[in-house]
Formats: structure tokens, C-alpha cells, sequence
């Protein structure tokens, strides 16, 4: 048996797919934990929120499995601190993403559940989205709609808008 209960799926390989999810995913989603550190120091707290998609995925078993990510998160330094934040990304740099903000994204799974971090080390806060596996669906687009056309789409409209 592995030593670690998680597995992270490392994005250096080039593949961004397993990194995100799409709108056909919404049956699997148990929820989403919304964390903001309060300080920029060590020592100082964070604020977690748990934001509720499907409360029939939402077990005793999910939530405290979903403890003990947080707990292997804070223990491996990823979420011990805002400056452990900071610093994990910046070891990371395969995992930065662009978007409206930069983020830097990571998958874990477990058994059952999949687990999406993001890490948004400008306005000190993260989130992970959870994912029952065995309610995702198999069908989804390959590759991603969005990661694919949604730039293109963007920068075609962008053209179209000069008066």
C-alpha cells in the first residue's frame, strides 16, 4: 500500500486536461473549500469556507477524507502559511496558469474522489474543488473544449470588436 493517501497529478508532462473540468462534470462535484489566509506572515490564520454543490455526494466519509487532505496540505507546508503558499508555487513553475488571475493548478486523487487546488498567491487565498469519481463522466470532449477554443474564440472576437 502507498505511503501517501493522495496522489498528485504532476503537469509537467504537458497534458493541462486532468487539471480542470468541464460543465459535463456538475452531477460529480460534491463542493467546493474556499480558503483565505488573513496574514502575510507565518503564524497567521486562514478562513475556510465550505460552499455545498450536491449535499446526496457530501458523506461522513467525504468529509473526512476531506480533512485529511487539508491536514496532508498543511503538514507538506502547501497550506501551512501564506509565505509555505508562496513558496510551493514558485517550486512549481509548470503549474502556473494565466487566466483573469494567475493561479497555479494541481490535481489529487484519492480512491473516490478527485481533489482541484488553486493556488492564488497574489490575494492570498485557494480553493479545491471536489469530485466524487465514479459519478464523472466518461464522455467529455477530448481535448477540452475551452482549453482548446476559448483563447482563439477570445482573440477572434476581440478583432470583430474595432469600430
Amino acid at each position: 500500500m502507498p505511503d501517501k493517501k493522495f496522489s498528485i497529478y504532476d503537469a509537467s508532462n504537458g497534458d493541462l486536461n486532468p487539471l480542470f473540468t468541464t460543465k459535463l462534470q456538475e452531477t460529480a462535484c460534491v463542493g467546493c473549500l474556499r480558503g483565505v489566509f488573513t496574514g502575510r506572515e507565518i503564524g497567521d490564520g486562514v478562513t475556510v469556507t465550505w460552499m455545498r454543490q450536491n449535499r446526496d455526494l457530501e458523506s461522513p466519509g467525504f468529509l473526512a477524507e476531506l480533512n485529511e487532505l487539508l491536514d496532508e496540505l498543511r503538514n507538506n507546508g502547501t497550506l501551512n502559511s501564506f509565505p509555505a503558499m508562496e513558496t510551493y508555487c514558485k517550486a512549481h513553475p509548470e503549474a502556473r496558469m494565466s487566466d483573469r488571475q494567475t493561479f497555479y493548478a494541481f490535481r489529487m486523487d484519492s480512491s473516490q474522489y478527485r481533489y482541484h487546488l488553486r493556488l492564488f498567491p497574489q490575494v492570498q487565498k485557494f480553493y479545491i474543488f471536489c469530485y466524487r469519481t465514479d459519478r464523472m463522466r466518461a464522455d467529455r470532449p477530448r481535448p477540452d473544449f475551452n482549453a482548446l477554443y476559448g483563447s482563439k474564440m477570445k482573440k477572434r472576437n476581440r478583432g470583430n470588436d474595432r469600430t
